[in-house]
């Protein structure tokens, strides 16, 4: 399905724009739980005039973002050795260095720190893949 027809479908209004609770439904469709906030940053991201609607012109910078969302998800599950969804601090200590080497250009040095510091000292604590994307996504959205 192209952007066109992704766009036609969400757009239940059939005003020629998609709204917060219409992004929120595509993100739904790939599987995820997101948060107001993070469904805000998309819509914020997309919305190049802010008149606090994505036209269908603007949501062409959605498809952009989807994508980076995909490849994140599947560095998630890569991580997550033990298939459970969620990542624990060993699964990530085993995998900052890698991460940071890898993709420190695209989302600065920062970021694995940042995520190791999700667990604050608890290490029985786990990240689910919503927890990730928001970090990852923090300064970029």
């Amino acid at each position: 399905m192209d952007v066109d027809q992704i766009f036609t479908q969400l757009d239940k209004s059939g005003d020629g724009t998609i709204d917060s609770s219409e992004i929120a439904t595509l993100l739904e469709m790939i599987q995820l739980k997101p948060s107001e906030k993070f469904v805000e940053r998309v819509k914020n991201k997309c919305d190049a005039n802010s008149d606090g609607k994505v036209t269908k012109d603007e949501a062409a910078d959605i498809a952009a973002v989807f994508q980076e969302m995909s490849d994140l998800t599947m560095l998630f599950v890569e991580f997550d050795e033990d298939f459970s969804q969620k990542m624990s601090f060993e699964e990530m200590r085993k995998r900052a260095s890698t991460f940071y080497t890898d993709n420190a250009d695209k989302y600065g040095g920062g970021k694995a720190m940042e995520i190791m510091n999700h667990w604050a000292g608890d290490k029985d604590k786990e990240m689910t893949l919503e927890e990730f994307l928001e970090i990852m996504f923090e300064d970029r959205l």
